[in-house]
Parts: structure tokens; C-alpha cells; sequence
């Protein structure tokens, strides 16, 4: 049984330098911090000898000291960035999950682009499926915090202007 979720966010920039700067290696580890139980990530490495690709392979530690093996499943700049992790968390979060598939889509939109990130979480069982529900709520307010810390960030900076957060637009 499957479960999802998913956010949107409007940056007011061109699709490229959003796509670039959403899968750069330090982009995990600088705006994905813990929220609640929800661990942040630590460090993001590509495996030996390999590039952020269709195929590629990397390692995600994240704050609680979970290690997941992510494949790639689709990098296809500046449109689509999705991955694949199985394994790997510690319980509750493992009685409940088996594995994860997390999908952030680029479109342009007349503000700038849009950048949705929706994961989709393989249950171990339909029994999990009551307490995923309030985990799966979770989940969305950790995706969107991560995708406004960027925005933030970029506004900051002031190379990207962020139009819309992201709560206004999520799903659980």
C-alpha cells in the first residue's frame, strides 16, 4: 500500500538556476533540518566515481544518524529530479515503511517556476496505514519547510525573490 504527499512553492526565477541550485550537493544538507521527529539531513554523497545522473547512486545520512542508499531515478535538468531510497530508518518510522520515492518537478510558470516535491512512501502493511496518517502530515510540513528555508534563502541573497510560500500550497 502506498501513501503520498506533496507541496508546491512559486520562485520568481528562470527554471535553470532554480533546477541547478535545488540539486547542487550542499542544497540537502543546508535547508532539510529536522522538524519534530522528522529527522534533517546531514550529508548528501554521490558514491565513488559518480555524478548526479539517471542511474547514479548516493548516500544520505540524516540527523539521527539513519544512513539511506538512494538511486536516481530521473535527472533530466531542468524539469525533473526523482529518487529512490529503500531501507535504512529506525523504528517507528521502519515498522511502518519499507521505502520512499521523492519527486521535485520544475515547471515555469508566469511568476517564475514552480517547483513541486511530492514523495510517495511504500507501506510494510495496509495495517501501518492509521499511523502513517499523522506521520504523513508530518512529513508535508517537512516539505514545506525545506522548499521555504530555499526560498528564504534565495530571497536573501537576493538572486531569487520567492512570490508564494509553500504551505499555502500543499497536500497530505
Amino acid at each position: 500500500m502506498k501513501v503520498s504527499t506533496s507541496t508546491s512553492i512559486v520562485i520568481a526565477r528562470p527554471r535553470e538556476e532554480v533546477f541547478d541550485l535545488c540539486t547542487k550537493d550542499d542544497t540537502r544538507e543546508r535547508f532539510l533540518r529536522p522538524l519534530g521527529p522528522i529527522a534533517g539531513v546531514a550529508k548528501s554523497e554521490m558514491h565513488a566515481g559518480e555524478v548526479l545522473r539517471t542511474g547514479a547512486h548516493r548516500t544520505i545520512t540524516m540527523t539521527d544518524g539513519v544512513v539511506l542508499e538512494e538511486v536516481i531515478l530521473d535527472y533530466t535538468r531542468p524539469v525533473r529530479h526523482q529518487y529512490r531510497w529503500v531501507g535504512g530508518l529506525k523504528p517507528p518510522f521502519s515498522w511502518l515503511v519499507r521505502s520512499g520515492t521523492g519527486c521535485w518537478d520544475f515547471t515555469e510558470v508566469e511568476d517564475g517556476t514552480r517547483i513541486e516535491w511530492s514523495y510517495v512512501f511504500d507501506l510494510r502493511s495496509p495495517l501501518a496505514y492509521p499511523a502513517a496518517l499523522p506521520i504523513l502530515s508530518l512529513v508535508n510540513r517537512w516539505l514545506v519547510q525545506g522548499l521555504n528555508a530555499i526560498a528564504a534563502d534565495i530571497a536573501r541573497q537576493g538572486t531569487i525573490d520567492a512570490t508564494r510560500s509553500a504551505a499555502d500550497r500543499s497536500t497530505a
